[in-house]
């Protein structure tokens, strides 16, 4: 699946975006993207992602059996990250829980799509059998990028979530069935060769 990188994408704006794993050295690059994201947005993250000593755990740390960080690059900046990280659980189906984070002067440009988009492959093609969103309940758009992708609401846990200034927040959760969107796609493939075989 990784071989499949660095891809180039295309931003609505005309702008060619690289698309890449992240590895050790992009530590001094990714603080940076960090560090410019806006207050409020830091606080909806679960670690304080503005300390030096977790993004550099996070570089020399790099595992892509539990972690996938993808990348959004361009002229040598980091604007996006989109981690899928595998869930640790006692179910067959292997689950994923997807996290995405936009640079504020690349939002509405296409991006969050994109990353979305590409987060979401990498989870089916490592045969992923359910995807879950974590979100809190004031990040709408966050929110309506996983319905557009097809993640339904599951539940809402009140007061459940603390941010970064210690405050309690809404969480939903979103879920995606992967197994289910499989068999639908199979059963839409089976209908129209058997209408194409009746011809």
């Amino acid at each position: 699946m990784l071989k499949d990188y660095p891809k180039e994408v295309t931003l609505k704006s005309g702008e060619k975006v690289i698309l890449r794993p992240m590895v050790k050295e992009d530590e001094k690059m990714l603080l940076e993207f960090f560090l410019r994201l806006p207050e409020e947005d830091r606080i909806f993250l679960r670690d304080d992602v503005s300390d030096p000593k977790v993004v550099k755990s996070w570089a020399e740390n790099v595992n892509y059996k539990h972690v996938i960080p993808i990348l959004a690059e361009i002229d040598g900046k980091i604007i996006g990250d989109a981690t899928l990280h595998r869930r640790t659980t006692e179910e067959l189906q292997k689950i994923g829980e997807i996290r995405i984070v936009i640079d504020k002067d690349f939002r509405r440009h296409g991006l969050g799509a994109l990353l979305a988009r590409e987060i979401y492959y990498v989870a089916l093609s490592l045969k992923y059998g359910k995807l879950v969103a974590e979100v809190f309940e004031e990040q709408r758009g966050v929110l309506k990028m996983c319905e557009t992708l097809g993640f339904r609401h599951e539940r809402i846990l009140i007061s459940r979530a603390v941010d970064l200034q210690g405050r309690k927040r809404n969480l939903v959760v979103m879920i995606e069935d992967v197994d289910a969107l499989w068999k639908a796609i199979e059963d839409l493939i089976k209908e129209d060769v058997g209408h194409y075989s009746r011809g």
